[in-house]
């Protein structure tokens, strides 16, 4: 049966379907409606696909950060040293009678300090960018209220090169940078990537080498 709504009072009637393409009376108002045709057989099978079937989703592999202690250890040791010097010194000056008790301000302000100075390191290098690899591309991604993102696509991927220097080598850090073949230099570089050749076997794996 074929289910039609009246074009006047708006019923939901049915009629057979051998009068499919021809016109029927609404039972209640007596309305002559057309009906409509049927589709022919394996029309569903035959309706061409839609331009994203069969394509794999897109999903998040990793996310990369730029390390901080590691890619800068002595920038990472002066801070801590801070950060203990300030401690000892509050501490001394309010335990010890003999010493001043105004020196506890300077050791305050070198906690401070050293407190500051982690949290703009953090923000402005760590927080800052990002390297965010999926089955499809990599991005990179620089800002927090206004960004910044380029990316390559995997398959478009014509070189993955990579610099270390001595100590950067010792800590397992360096520089990343992707050059694709539809574009002249490097298209996305990052400095202190954390273990950058198995960032780039992980790139490798989805290329179309």
């Amino acid at each position: 049966m074929i289910k039609i709504a009246c074009d006047n009072c708006e019923l939901v009637f049915e009629v057979e379907p051998a009068e499919a393409g021809g016109k029927a009376s609404c039972p209640e108002c007596g309305d002559v409606n057309r009906v409509p045709a049927m589709a022919p057989t394996g029309h569903a099978a035959a309706r061409p696909a839609t331009p994203h079937a069969g394509r794999t989703p897109e999903r998040e592999i990793c996310v990369v950060r730029p390390a901080m202690f590691r890619a800068h250890p002595l920038r990472g040791a002066l801070l801590v040293m801070l950060l203990v010097a300030g401690g000892v010194l509050a501490v001394w000056s309010a335990v010890v009678e003999t010493v001043p008790s105004w020196l506890a301000w300077p050791g305050l302000a070198m906690i401070a300090g050293a407190v500051g100075w982690w949290l703009v390191w953090y923000l402005t290098v760590h927080l800052w960018i990002k390297l965010r690899i999926s089955n499809k591309r990599t991005v990179r991604r620089q800002g927090i209220i206004h960004r910044h993102t380029s990316e390559v696509l995997h398959d478009h991927v014509r070189n993955v090169e990579i610099k270390q220097s001595f100590v950067h080598r010792m800590f397992d850090v360096g520089y990343l940078g992707i050059s694709s073949s539809g574009q002249d230099g490097i298209e996305i570089e990052i400095l202190d990537i954390p273990d950058p050749y198995k960032v780039k076997a992980l790139i490798d794996e989805y290329r179309d080498m």
